[in-house]
């Protein structure tokens, strides 16, 4: 299995860790997998991921991605390969890896990765439509097979028409890693605003995509009551909005409510995740969230919006569901951090149970195996 993906970077998100996840479990299963991606300026470092053959090449900084070096070798690669897996959309190495795969008859799999939902797919649009006439679309179209991560997101896939062959398999997590979870002292050791005070949790990349605007909105609403919330933000400000956020809440007076971590280690991530009240999420556009995953996971409840294609937090009551606006995530953060505390327990319980019932990689991995036996067989999924 040959991936193709831009980053391997921690600091690209959900993609980046769902990913080298998903290779080191096909590879622990007796799969072959292979990892092409960029490395270098805004692509970052790619790390060395156990059991797997990361391939790292060189590109300049520009919109597309583009890689002279990975435009020579991709032909052998997708030659050498049963199947290719193309990890996102609008990438220079799509492009390449969907023309070579073509040429040497390999099959291929498109995982949008979110980029087809509503919001996603209508962002930028004078950009992404020569993207789309000149490769994109017909990489879709020529797909043995659309992957999707959710329900949701395979019916926004479906209703765009550029092709019907869709397979839905989930990101998967390690549940046993968030059974025990470290001490967030550390945290509040360089944090000192965070002792004494309940944490509401944004995990994630600092973009507009992730609703973090209405997420703080709401936020500052339940600060001005006098709790004692604290909003903590823990992710890297890809985008440079983390200026515009700050004088905002400067401007609130709320400067001393709102923490900004930056990117955290993964000790930090699972100690923030163990230690928050409630995790928000209310994002616009989401193919699966990683961090939502980790968060039911660790047995903290969470606040989504419909955007994150998570029903069954709904179904399962391990949390709530609703519109990305100001005003419904303070009316749920209001309902649930006034219930009792044996409540929420017992919510975090049920998002732990959801995730070993349907998402944990033991659950998972069948699922992928057997999307990549039917492409490679040439039946559909």
């Amino acid at each position: 299995i040959l991936h193709v993906v831009q980053s391997l970077d921690p600091a690209w998100g959900g993609i980046a860790r769902a990913l080298a996840d998903l290779a080191t479990e096909l590879c622990a299963q007796g799969e072959s997998c292979r990892i092409a991606t960029l490395a270098g300026g805004r692509f970052g470092s790619a790390p060395d991921i156990d059991g797997v053959e990361v391939l790292r090449f060189e590109s300049s900084d520009s919109p597309l991605g583009r890689s002279p070096d990975f435009n020579r070798r991709i032909p052998e690669l997708a030659a050498d390969a049963d199947v290719v897996h193309l990890h996102g959309l609008w990438t220079g190495q799509n492009w390449s890896a969907g023309k070579a795969a073509r040429s040497g008859r390999t099959p291929y799999i498109m995982t949008p990765h979110s980029h087809m939902m509503p919001w996603a797919w209508r962002r930028s649009a004078w950009k992404k439509r020569p993207a789309g006439w000149l490769f994109e679309h017909h990489n879709l179209r020529r797909a043995a097979c659309l992957h999707a991560l959710a329900d949701g997101e395979a019916e926004h896939i479906r209703k765009l028409r550029f092709n019907d062959r869709i397979a839905v398999v989930p990101n998967g997590i390690h549940g046993a890693a968030y059974s025990s979870l470290p001490s967030p002292d550390g945290l509040i050791e360089r944090f000192p605003e965070l002792k004494d005070r309940r944490w509401l949790l944004f995990l994630g990349r600092i973009a507009e995509q992730k609703g973090i605007v209405p997420a703080m909105q709401a936020c500052f609403d339940m600060a001005a009551s006098g709790d004692d919330w604290q909003f903590v933000v823990a992710g890297p400000d890809e985008f440079g909005m983390k200026r515009m956020l700050q004088a905002a809440i400067a401007r609130k007076g709320l400067s001393d409510r709102v923490t900004f971590t930056g990117m955290l280690s993964r000790d930090d991530v699972r100690a923030c995740l163990g230690h928050a009240s409630v995790l928000l999420q209310p994002s616009l556009s989401e193919g699966l969230s990683v961090s939502v995953l980790e968060a039911l996971a660790s047995r903290t409840p969470v606040i989504l919006s419909p955007g994150c294609n998570m029903p069954e937090v709904g179904e399962a009551d391990a949390g709530r569901i609703v519109e990305p606006t100001r005003s419904a995530i303070a009316s749920a953060l209001r309902v649930m951090l006034n219930d009792p505390a044996d409540n929420l327990r017992a919510m975090g319980e049920r998002g732990r149970a959801l995730i070993a019932d349907r998402f944990d990689w033991s659950v998972v991995i069948p699922k992928y195996r057997e999307m990549y036996a039917k492409v490679i067989a040439g039946t559909s999924p």
